[in-house]
Protein backbone atom coordinates (compact mmCIF):
# COMPACT_ATOMS: atom_id res chain seq x y z
CA UNK A 1 0.00 0.00 0.00
CA UNK A 2 1.39 3.43 -0.95
CA UNK A 3 1.90 6.29 1.49
CA UNK A 4 -1.26 8.18 2.43
CA UNK A 5 -1.09 11.71 3.83
CA UNK A 6 -3.70 13.27 6.08
CA UNK A 7 -5.96 15.79 4.43
CA UNK A 8 -5.78 14.12 1.01
CA UNK A 9 -8.14 12.10 -1.18
CA UNK A 10 -7.90 9.76 -4.16
CA UNK A 11 -4.95 10.90 -6.25
CA UNK A 12 -6.54 9.91 -9.54
CA UNK A 13 -9.48 12.30 -9.04
CA UNK A 14 -7.50 15.39 -8.02
CA UNK A 15 -6.48 16.42 -11.53
CA UNK A 16 -9.88 15.75 -13.08
CA UNK A 17 -12.61 16.82 -10.67
CA UNK A 18 -10.68 17.86 -7.57
CA UNK A 19 -11.54 16.85 -4.02
CA UNK A 20 -14.79 18.29 -2.73
CA UNK A 21 -14.56 18.91 0.99
CA UNK A 22 -18.32 19.20 1.44
CA UNK A 23 -18.98 15.82 -0.18
CA UNK A 24 -16.28 14.28 2.02
CA UNK A 25 -13.80 13.34 -0.70
CA UNK A 26 -10.78 13.80 1.58
CA UNK A 27 -9.45 12.51 4.86
CA UNK A 28 -10.26 14.82 7.76
CA UNK A 29 -8.97 16.99 9.27
CA UNK A 30 -7.85 18.85 6.16
CA UNK A 31 -5.91 22.11 5.85
CA UNK A 32 -6.49 24.39 2.88
CA UNK A 33 -5.54 27.83 1.65
CA UNK A 34 -7.78 30.05 -0.45
CA UNK A 35 -6.09 31.07 -3.69
CA UNK A 36 -8.10 34.29 -3.79
CA UNK A 37 -6.76 35.32 -0.38
CA UNK A 38 -3.14 34.54 -1.30
CA UNK A 39 -3.41 36.55 -4.51
CA UNK A 40 -5.11 39.45 -2.74
CA UNK A 41 -2.62 39.56 0.13
CA UNK A 42 0.42 39.31 -2.14
CA UNK A 43 -0.88 42.17 -4.28
CA UNK A 44 -1.77 44.31 -1.27
CA UNK A 45 1.67 44.08 0.35
CA UNK A 46 3.46 44.50 -2.98
CA UNK A 47 1.54 47.73 -3.53
CA UNK A 48 2.31 48.89 0.01
CA UNK A 49 6.02 48.28 -0.54
CA UNK A 50 6.03 50.13 -3.86
CA UNK A 51 4.26 53.15 -2.41
CA UNK A 52 6.46 53.11 0.70
CA UNK A 53 9.60 53.09 -1.44
CA UNK A 54 10.95 49.82 -0.04
CA UNK A 55 11.61 46.33 -1.38
CA UNK A 56 10.10 43.09 -0.13
CA UNK A 57 11.88 39.90 0.89
CA UNK A 58 8.93 38.01 2.43
CA UNK A 59 9.83 35.52 5.13
CA UNK A 60 9.16 32.12 3.61
CA UNK A 61 9.36 30.23 6.91
CA UNK A 62 5.68 31.01 7.48
CA UNK A 63 4.44 28.57 4.85
CA UNK A 64 7.53 26.86 3.39
CA UNK A 65 5.48 26.54 0.21
CA UNK A 66 7.92 27.28 -2.64
CA UNK A 67 5.02 27.42 -5.09
CA UNK A 68 3.70 30.36 -3.09
CA UNK A 69 7.17 31.97 -2.99
CA UNK A 70 7.02 32.07 -6.79
CA UNK A 71 3.70 33.90 -6.65
CA UNK A 72 5.26 36.48 -4.33
CA UNK A 73 8.19 36.97 -6.70
CA UNK A 74 5.74 37.37 -9.60
CA UNK A 75 3.99 40.10 -7.60
CA UNK A 76 7.26 41.99 -7.30
CA UNK A 77 9.06 40.62 -4.23
CA UNK A 78 12.81 41.30 -4.48
CA UNK A 79 13.86 38.13 -2.63
CA UNK A 80 12.63 35.45 -0.25
CA UNK A 81 13.90 35.26 3.34
CA UNK A 82 14.40 31.92 5.06
CA UNK A 83 15.43 30.84 8.56
CA UNK A 84 17.58 27.72 8.07
CA UNK A 85 20.00 26.30 5.53
CA UNK A 86 17.66 23.41 4.56
CA UNK A 87 14.92 25.98 3.92
CA UNK A 88 17.30 27.94 1.69
CA UNK A 89 18.29 24.86 -0.30
CA UNK A 90 14.68 23.80 -0.81
CA UNK A 91 13.68 27.28 -1.97
CA UNK A 92 16.56 27.43 -4.46
CA UNK A 93 15.79 23.92 -5.69
CA UNK A 94 12.26 25.13 -6.47
CA UNK A 95 13.51 28.09 -8.50
CA UNK A 96 14.05 31.01 -6.10
CA UNK A 97 17.13 32.93 -7.27
CA UNK A 98 17.70 35.52 -4.53
CA UNK A 99 17.49 34.51 -0.87
CA UNK A 100 18.28 36.00 2.52
CA UNK A 101 19.15 33.61 5.34
CA UNK A 102 17.65 35.83 8.05
CA UNK A 103 19.82 34.11 10.60
CA UNK A 104 23.41 33.32 11.41
CA UNK A 105 25.19 30.75 9.22
CA UNK A 106 26.75 28.41 11.78
CA UNK A 107 28.57 25.09 11.49
CA UNK A 108 30.97 23.40 9.07
CA UNK A 109 28.40 21.26 7.28
CA UNK A 110 26.19 24.28 6.67
CA UNK A 111 29.24 26.18 5.40
CA UNK A 112 29.89 23.35 2.94
CA UNK A 113 26.30 23.33 1.73
CA UNK A 114 26.25 27.07 1.07
CA UNK A 115 29.70 27.04 -0.56
CA UNK A 116 28.49 24.30 -2.88
CA UNK A 117 25.32 26.27 -3.62
CA UNK A 118 27.29 29.39 -4.50
CA UNK A 119 29.83 27.47 -6.58
CA UNK A 120 27.30 25.53 -8.61
CA UNK A 121 24.45 28.03 -9.11
CA UNK A 122 23.90 31.72 -9.78
CA UNK A 123 21.98 32.14 -6.52
CA UNK A 124 22.27 35.55 -4.90
CA UNK A 125 22.62 34.67 -1.21
CA UNK A 126 22.92 36.78 1.92
CA UNK A 127 23.26 35.76 5.58
CA UNK A 128 23.46 37.57 8.91
CA UNK A 129 26.60 37.86 11.04
CA UNK A 130 26.67 39.26 14.58
CA UNK A 131 29.89 37.99 16.19
CA UNK A 132 33.62 38.19 15.47
CA UNK A 133 33.94 34.44 16.13
CA UNK A 134 31.39 33.61 13.44
CA UNK A 135 33.01 36.12 11.08
CA UNK A 136 36.40 34.47 11.51
CA UNK A 137 34.93 31.01 10.98
CA UNK A 138 33.09 32.10 7.84
CA UNK A 139 36.02 34.10 6.52
CA UNK A 140 38.54 31.28 6.92
CA UNK A 141 36.25 28.63 5.43
CA UNK A 142 34.97 30.55 2.41
CA UNK A 143 38.42 31.95 1.69
CA UNK A 144 39.76 28.39 1.59
CA UNK A 145 37.06 27.52 -0.96
CA UNK A 146 37.68 30.69 -3.02
CA UNK A 147 34.00 31.58 -2.63
CA UNK A 148 32.67 35.05 -1.80
CA UNK A 149 29.94 35.24 0.85
CA UNK A 150 27.52 38.18 1.01
CA UNK A 151 26.90 39.12 4.63
CA UNK A 152 24.65 41.55 6.49
CA UNK A 153 25.84 42.66 9.92
CA UNK A 154 23.01 42.20 12.40
CA UNK A 155 22.11 44.84 14.98
CA UNK A 156 20.02 43.77 17.98
CA UNK A 157 18.54 45.18 21.16
CA UNK A 158 19.27 44.54 24.83
CA UNK A 159 17.40 41.46 26.11
CA UNK A 160 16.40 40.69 22.53
CA UNK A 161 17.59 38.03 20.13
CA UNK A 162 20.67 38.05 17.89
CA UNK A 163 22.57 41.16 16.85
CA UNK A 164 25.33 43.37 18.23
CA UNK A 165 24.20 45.56 21.09
CA UNK A 166 26.19 48.72 20.40
CA UNK A 167 27.88 50.69 17.65
CA UNK A 168 31.23 49.83 19.23
CA UNK A 169 30.51 46.12 18.83
CA UNK A 170 29.34 46.74 15.27
CA UNK A 171 32.56 48.46 14.24
CA UNK A 172 34.66 45.78 15.95
CA UNK A 173 32.73 43.19 13.94
CA UNK A 174 33.20 45.17 10.74
CA UNK A 175 36.96 45.32 11.35
CA UNK A 176 37.11 41.52 11.65
CA UNK A 177 35.02 40.99 8.51
CA UNK A 178 37.28 43.27 6.50
CA UNK A 179 40.23 41.02 7.27
CA UNK A 180 38.76 38.40 4.92
CA UNK A 181 38.42 38.97 1.18
CA UNK A 182 35.79 36.21 1.10
CA UNK A 183 33.38 38.25 3.25
CA UNK A 184 31.48 40.90 1.33
CA UNK A 185 29.73 43.29 3.73
CA UNK A 186 26.54 44.24 1.89
CA UNK A 187 24.59 46.03 4.60
CA UNK A 188 22.91 45.82 8.00
CA UNK A 189 19.99 43.76 9.28
CA UNK A 190 17.76 43.82 12.33
CA UNK A 191 14.56 42.41 13.80
CA UNK A 192 12.39 44.87 15.69
CA UNK A 193 9.72 42.36 16.75
CA UNK A 194 11.43 41.71 20.08
CA UNK A 195 10.68 45.31 21.12
CA UNK A 196 7.34 45.08 22.89
CA UNK A 197 5.25 46.51 25.71
CA UNK A 198 5.28 50.19 26.68
CA UNK A 199 5.96 52.78 23.96
CA UNK A 200 6.89 50.04 21.48
CA UNK A 201 6.10 52.16 18.42
CA UNK A 202 8.35 55.02 19.49
CA UNK A 203 11.12 52.65 20.60
CA UNK A 204 11.03 50.77 17.29
CA UNK A 205 11.19 53.99 15.27
CA UNK A 206 14.14 55.13 17.38
CA UNK A 207 15.88 51.76 17.03
CA UNK A 208 15.57 51.74 13.23
CA UNK A 209 16.79 55.34 13.12
CA UNK A 210 19.85 54.30 15.14
CA UNK A 211 20.54 51.39 12.77
CA UNK A 212 20.43 53.75 9.79
CA UNK A 213 22.79 56.15 11.58
CA UNK A 214 25.24 53.28 12.07
CA UNK A 215 24.96 52.43 8.38
CA UNK A 216 25.74 56.04 7.49
CA UNK A 217 28.90 55.90 9.62
CA UNK A 218 30.01 52.70 7.89
CA UNK A 219 29.27 54.22 4.48
CA UNK A 220 31.34 57.28 5.38
CA UNK A 221 34.21 54.93 6.22
CA UNK A 222 33.66 53.16 2.88
CA UNK A 223 33.03 50.01 4.87
CA UNK A 224 30.37 48.50 2.61
CA UNK A 225 31.39 46.43 -0.40
CA UNK A 226 28.46 47.46 -2.63
CA UNK A 227 26.73 50.62 -3.76
CA UNK A 228 23.38 51.36 -2.09
CA UNK A 229 23.95 48.90 0.77
CA UNK A 230 21.01 46.91 2.10
CA UNK A 231 19.23 47.75 5.33
CA UNK A 232 16.66 45.09 6.13
CA UNK A 233 14.20 44.43 8.93
CA UNK A 234 10.49 44.27 9.75
CA UNK A 235 8.19 41.39 10.56
CA UNK A 236 4.43 41.39 10.01
CA UNK A 237 3.47 43.49 13.04
CA UNK A 238 5.55 46.67 12.71
CA UNK A 239 6.44 46.91 9.03
CA UNK A 240 4.73 50.30 8.72
CA UNK A 241 6.75 51.80 11.57
CA UNK A 242 9.97 50.41 10.10
CA UNK A 243 9.13 51.75 6.64
CA UNK A 244 8.33 55.18 8.08
CA UNK A 245 11.63 55.32 9.97
CA UNK A 246 13.44 54.37 6.77
CA UNK A 247 11.67 57.08 4.80
CA UNK A 248 12.13 59.67 7.55
CA UNK A 249 15.89 59.32 7.24
CA UNK A 250 17.76 62.14 5.51
CA UNK A 251 20.09 59.45 4.14
CA UNK A 252 17.39 57.30 2.53
CA UNK A 253 18.89 57.71 -0.97
CA UNK A 254 22.09 55.97 0.16
CA UNK A 255 20.53 52.60 0.92
CA UNK A 256 18.34 49.81 -0.40
CA UNK A 257 15.59 49.25 2.17
CA UNK A 258 14.14 45.73 2.37
CA UNK A 259 11.20 44.61 4.54
CA UNK A 260 10.81 40.95 5.55
CA UNK A 261 7.21 40.34 6.71
CA UNK A 262 5.93 36.80 6.27
CA UNK A 263 2.55 36.17 7.87
CA UNK A 264 0.77 38.84 5.81
CA UNK A 265 0.46 36.42 2.88
CA UNK A 266 -1.76 33.98 4.79
CA UNK A 267 -2.91 36.37 7.52
CA UNK A 268 -5.26 35.04 10.24
CA UNK A 269 -8.19 35.90 12.50
CA UNK A 270 -6.01 36.20 15.59
CA UNK A 271 -2.77 37.96 16.44
CA UNK A 272 -1.99 39.16 12.92
CA UNK A 273 -5.50 40.40 12.34
CA UNK A 274 -5.05 42.47 15.50
CA UNK A 275 -1.60 43.62 14.37
CA UNK A 276 -2.92 44.69 10.97
CA UNK A 277 -5.74 46.64 12.59
CA UNK A 278 -3.09 48.54 14.53
CA UNK A 279 -1.16 49.16 11.30
CA UNK A 280 -4.30 50.69 9.80
CA UNK A 281 -4.67 52.94 12.83
CA UNK A 282 -1.07 54.15 12.47
CA UNK A 283 -0.53 54.31 8.71
CA UNK A 284 -2.47 56.48 6.28
CA UNK A 285 -0.63 54.77 3.43
CA UNK A 286 -1.98 51.37 4.49
CA UNK A 287 -5.49 52.83 4.72
CA UNK A 288 -5.24 54.31 1.22
CA UNK A 289 -4.52 50.96 -0.43
CA UNK A 290 -7.73 49.37 -1.69
CA UNK A 291 -8.91 46.18 -0.07
CA UNK A 292 -7.02 44.70 2.84
CA UNK A 293 -5.42 41.54 4.13
CA UNK A 294 -7.77 38.57 4.48
CA UNK A 295 -7.41 35.28 6.30
CA UNK A 296 -6.44 32.54 3.86
CA UNK A 297 -5.89 29.37 5.94
CA UNK A 298 -8.74 27.10 7.01
CA UNK A 299 -9.09 23.67 8.58
CA UNK A 300 -12.10 21.41 8.29
CA UNK A 301 -12.77 18.65 10.81
CA UNK A 302 -15.52 16.31 11.94
CA UNK A 303 -17.61 16.52 15.07
CA UNK A 304 -16.63 13.20 16.65
CA UNK A 305 -18.65 13.33 19.89
CA UNK A 306 -21.54 15.15 21.59
CA UNK A 307 -20.86 13.59 24.97
CA UNK A 308 -22.33 16.56 26.88
CA UNK A 309 -25.16 18.98 25.94
CA UNK A 310 -22.92 22.05 25.81
CA UNK A 311 -19.87 20.35 24.35
CA UNK A 312 -18.78 19.12 20.94
CA UNK A 313 -15.54 17.18 20.56
CA UNK A 314 -13.84 17.95 17.24
CA UNK A 315 -11.31 15.76 15.45
CA UNK A 316 -8.72 18.54 15.28
CA UNK A 317 -5.81 18.85 17.67
CA UNK A 318 -2.31 20.07 18.41
CA UNK A 319 -0.96 17.77 15.68
CA UNK A 320 -2.99 19.75 13.13
CA UNK A 321 -3.33 23.40 14.11
CA UNK A 322 -1.49 26.21 15.91
CA UNK A 323 -2.38 26.76 19.55
CA UNK A 324 0.45 28.97 20.81
CA UNK A 325 -1.24 32.32 20.18
CA UNK A 326 -4.92 31.54 20.45
CA UNK A 327 -7.09 28.52 19.71
CA UNK A 328 -8.79 27.91 16.35
CA UNK A 329 -11.97 29.89 15.69
CA UNK A 330 -15.13 28.18 14.30
CA UNK A 331 -16.22 29.88 11.07
CA UNK A 332 -18.59 27.55 9.22
CA UNK A 333 -20.78 24.51 9.90
CA UNK A 334 -21.78 21.99 7.23
CA UNK A 335 -24.34 19.25 7.71
CA UNK A 336 -23.92 16.30 5.31
CA UNK A 337 -27.49 15.31 6.23
CA UNK A 338 -29.21 18.56 5.25
CA UNK A 339 -26.47 19.78 2.88
CA UNK A 340 -26.65 23.19 4.58
CA UNK A 341 -23.58 25.38 4.91
CA UNK A 342 -23.99 28.03 7.61
CA UNK A 343 -21.89 30.47 9.57
CA UNK A 344 -20.87 29.07 12.93
CA UNK A 345 -22.95 30.55 15.76
CA UNK A 346 -21.08 33.18 17.72
CA UNK A 347 -21.37 31.12 20.90
CA UNK A 348 -19.33 28.28 19.37
CA UNK A 349 -15.89 28.55 20.94
CA UNK A 350 -12.91 26.23 21.29
CA UNK A 351 -12.03 26.09 24.97
CA UNK A 352 -9.30 23.44 25.09
CA UNK A 353 -7.11 21.43 22.75
CA UNK A 354 -5.34 18.07 22.99
CA UNK A 355 -3.17 16.07 20.58
CA UNK A 356 -5.97 14.93 18.24
CA UNK A 357 -9.07 16.64 19.66
CA UNK A 358 -10.35 20.04 20.62
CA UNK A 359 -13.30 20.86 22.86
CA UNK A 360 -15.85 23.30 21.47
CA UNK A 361 -18.43 24.96 23.69
CA UNK A 362 -21.89 25.10 22.07
CA UNK A 363 -25.48 25.85 23.03
CA UNK A 364 -27.28 22.92 24.66
CA UNK A 365 -30.04 23.06 22.03
CA UNK A 366 -27.61 23.11 19.10
CA UNK A 367 -28.53 20.84 16.18
CA UNK A 368 -24.85 20.01 15.65
CA UNK A 369 -24.44 16.25 15.16
CA UNK A 370 -21.63 13.72 15.11
CA UNK A 371 -20.37 13.62 11.52
CA UNK A 372 -21.06 17.29 10.84
CA UNK A 373 -18.15 19.35 9.56
CA UNK A 374 -16.75 22.46 11.21
CA UNK A 375 -14.45 24.92 9.43
CA UNK A 376 -11.91 26.80 11.55
CA UNK A 377 -9.67 29.80 11.01
CA UNK A 378 -6.44 30.15 12.98
CA UNK A 379 -4.11 32.47 14.85
CA UNK A 380 -0.37 32.50 13.99
CA UNK A 381 -0.38 30.50 10.73
CA UNK A 382 3.32 29.58 10.92
CA UNK A 383 2.63 26.87 13.47
CA UNK A 384 -0.14 25.27 11.44
CA UNK A 385 1.76 24.86 8.17
CA UNK A 386 4.58 22.90 9.79
CA UNK A 387 2.10 20.21 10.81
CA UNK A 388 1.18 19.37 7.21
CA UNK A 389 3.20 17.84 4.38
CA UNK A 390 0.61 18.91 1.83
CA UNK A 391 -1.80 21.84 1.86
CA UNK A 392 -4.88 21.93 -0.36
CA UNK A 393 -5.71 24.93 -2.54
CA UNK A 394 -9.38 25.92 -2.82
CA UNK A 395 -11.61 28.63 -4.21
CA UNK A 396 -14.92 29.65 -2.68
CA UNK A 397 -16.58 26.32 -3.58
CA UNK A 398 -14.35 24.41 -1.13
CA UNK A 399 -13.11 22.06 -3.85
CA UNK A 400 -9.40 21.28 -3.63
CA UNK A 401 -7.99 21.80 -7.12
CA UNK A 402 -4.37 21.00 -6.27
CA UNK A 403 -2.06 20.42 -3.33
CA UNK A 404 1.15 22.21 -2.42
CA UNK A 405 4.05 20.44 -0.72
CA UNK A 406 5.62 22.00 2.38
CA UNK A 407 9.38 21.84 2.99
CA UNK A 408 9.95 22.26 6.72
Amino acid sequence: MSEFLKGTGKSESLATSGWNILTEEVSFPVAVVKQSAITNNAQWMAQYARQAGVRLAPHGKTTMLPDVFKQQIEQGAWAISLATVPQVLNAVEQGIERVILANQLIGKFHFELIAQLLSQTDTEFYCFVDSPDNARQLGAFFQSKNVTLNILLEVGVEHGRCGVRSSEQLFDLLDVCQQFKALKVCGLSFYEGVITQEHAQQRIHSFVTDVIAMAVQIEQRQGFAIDNPIITGAGSAWYDVVAKAMNDSESRELFTYVLRPGCYLIHDTGIYQSAQQQVLQRSQLACDIKGGLTSGLYLWAYVVSRAEPNLAIIGLGKRDVAFDAGLPTPQLIFSPTTQKLDKAPTEFRVTAIMDQHCMMSIASDSALKVGDLVCFSTSHPCLTFDKWRQIGVVDDDWVISKTLATYF
